[in-house]
């Protein structure tokens, strides 16, 4: 099973960060690119589970980890 590309990182209390794995290949760390910030955790989950979803459509149709969720929502 393909993990998720996108994850959510508790940065403190309040804030909670989106972050883009590195490559299929890794795990979460700290070279991870920070894509945004939540204060709200349930929000912070429903923005990863959506943009998530976005990028396995994009890996069904151009294959994967050939296109970037994030980028195709600018």
């Amino acid at each position: 099973m393909m993990k998720d590309r996108y994850y959510v990182q508790r940065l403190t209390r309040g804030v909670f960060l989106i972050r883009q794995r590195v490559s299929q290949e890794s795990a979460p760390g700290p070279d991870d690119r920070v894509i945004r910030a939540f204060d709200i955790l349930h929000d912070a989950d429903m923005y990863a589970r959506m943009i998530n979803d976005t990028q396995r459509s994009l890996d069904e149709r151009f294959g994967s980890w050939a296109q970037d969720a994030v980028e195709q929502r600018s």
